[in-house]
């Protein structure tokens, strides 16, 4: 019934957006990690990973030749800077957007006739936080990644690459109203930012077959648009942030949890001021801190069922930290993909990182079981009964990621009887062919 809910709104959809001009066919979106990922997480998509994605950003930046619009917040790269310069020479117009606030250590390179607008920033209030490059008007760059060599290098982030003249359109649209119009030179007496834009751009795209939502802060409602997002959700839930204070954004995470979907979370800044950790870890959910290992995990994305394709798989990525100053203060761009591929290219990043940080490999569900497990919901007790045609083993996991039970069984009739406490369990059977899982609940 789900399945055919979710094709029923994408069918209503892609009738509202050919009406509107916002369709396209044929387009493509590619994304990539800074460090490594696990390419046996899926068996439909290996996500990319670069230890030098300057080199990808210059490519992107090759093949501007008319126009090259960049609202990026840090810029230390010289690689970046020497594209530009080229593709100034080769006559392309050229703006760039910053922050007053941001190191920018390899704009010095930069060469001088190209206009450089900055939003006049405190330390760390009034930010243009954007990271996002716009190619002829037909291409659009973003995600989670500074151009600074730390960021690029060392720290964890993700960039998404999108072929499509209707989403690069939007994303012209706002850095335009930041510019203060569409000329060559910014006109200061229009430019505009942070709670001084307006919600003026197209939030829905249909990009080949994908639905992908478009989101400006702090104008356009971005905290509430991720909170239904999370709310979708009805088996798994990843979150991967650098910093996460926004109450909203935890109380939706903690209710999925509550819901029975399955959550996991990484975050860097464990003890920023108002961090949603704390809370998170106590309403059971399993969290690992990311904040004494080595370089920063920048990432602001989540995974919304990855696993299940008939239940609308998401990935909500941009530039927009889960904070409350991202909400309503700084200039940032979100993205809501709804495409089971780059979904599972996502879970190969963030598994690689759970794992590495001594995270359990916890089980998704499987639409379907070939086992029976009952009563569940229980009191403390439960059986499982099981035909098995290979040898297999089962793994019983807690909410909180444990291993608390692990058997073999050989091919034959099988069953078994285990007392639980209180709590949200899932137990895996895992054979040669498949790896199947069953939530349990013990009241």
């Amino acid at each position: 019934m789900l399945s055919l809910f979710v094709l029923f709104m994408k069918y209503l959809l892609f009738i509202f957006l050919v009406v509107t001009g916002n369709v396209s066919f044929g387009q493509t979106i590619r994304a990539y990690f800074t460090q490594s990922v696990d390419n046996t997480v899926s068996s439909i998509t290996d996500a990319q990973s670069s230890p030098a994605l300057d080199d990808t950003i210059k490519k992107f930046i090759d093949q501007a030749q008319a126009t090259l619009d960049l609202a990026v917040w840090d810029n230390g790269n010289s690689t970046i800077v020497g594209a530009i310069n080229d593709a100034y020479a080769r006559g392309v117009q050229i703006r760039y957007i910053t922050s007053s606030n941001a190191l920018n250590s390899a704009l010095s390179g930069m060469n001088s006739n190209i206009p450089v607008l900055e939003r006049n920033s405190g330390l760390t209030s009034d930010v243009m936080h954007n990271k996002f490059i716009i190619v002829d008007g037909s291409q659009l760059l973003t995600g989670s990644m500074n151009f600074g060599n730390g960021s690029i290098y060392d720290d964890y982030n993700n960039i998404v690459i999108i072929e499509d003249p209707s989403i690069a359109n939007t994303y012209t649209i706002e850095f335009d109203e930041m510019w203060g119009g569409n000329g060559p030179q910014p006109n200061l007496a229009n430019s505009k930012f942070g709670p001084d834009k307006t919600n003026n751009t197209f939030h829905s795209f249909l990009v080949g077959s994908t639905i992908i939502e478009s989101y400006f802060s702090p104008t356009d409602h971005t905290t509430e648009e991720i909170v239904n997002a999370i709310n979708s959700a009805d088996y798994e839930l990843d979150v991967a942030l650098f910093t996460f204070t926004n109450n909203d954004l935890g109380d939706a995470v903690i209710d999925a949890k509550n819901r029975g979907v399955n959550v996991r979370c990484i975050i860097e800044n464990e003890s920023y001021i108002g961090s949603e950790f704390n809370a998170l870890e106590n309403a059971g959910i399993p969290i690992i801190s990311h904040q004494s290992v080595n370089f920063d995990f920048h990432h602001k994305y989540c995974i919304i069922d990855a696993q299940h394709p008939s239940s609308d798989p998401q990935v909500v990525t941009g530039s927009h930290n889960w904070t409350n100053s991202a909400e309503d203060e700084y200039d940032e761009n979100t993205l809501i993909i709804h495409d089971h591929t780059l979904a599972q290219q996502y879970t190969e990043e963030f598994f690689k990182r759970w794992t590495e940080l001594g995270g359990a490999a916890l089980p998704v569900f499987g639409e379907g079981s070939s086992f029976e497990i009952f009563p569940n919901p229980s009191k403390g007790q439960i059986n499982f009964k099981a035909e098995l045609t290979d040898h297999s083993e089962i793994k019983m996991v807690n909410s909180k990621g444990q291993i608390i039970l692990h058997s073999h069984f050989e091919p034959g009739q099988n069953s078994q009887t285990f007392e639980l406490l209180p709590g949200m369990y899932f137990l895996q059977l895992i054979s040669a062919e498949s790896v199947k899982t069953q939530k349990i609940v013990i009241e």
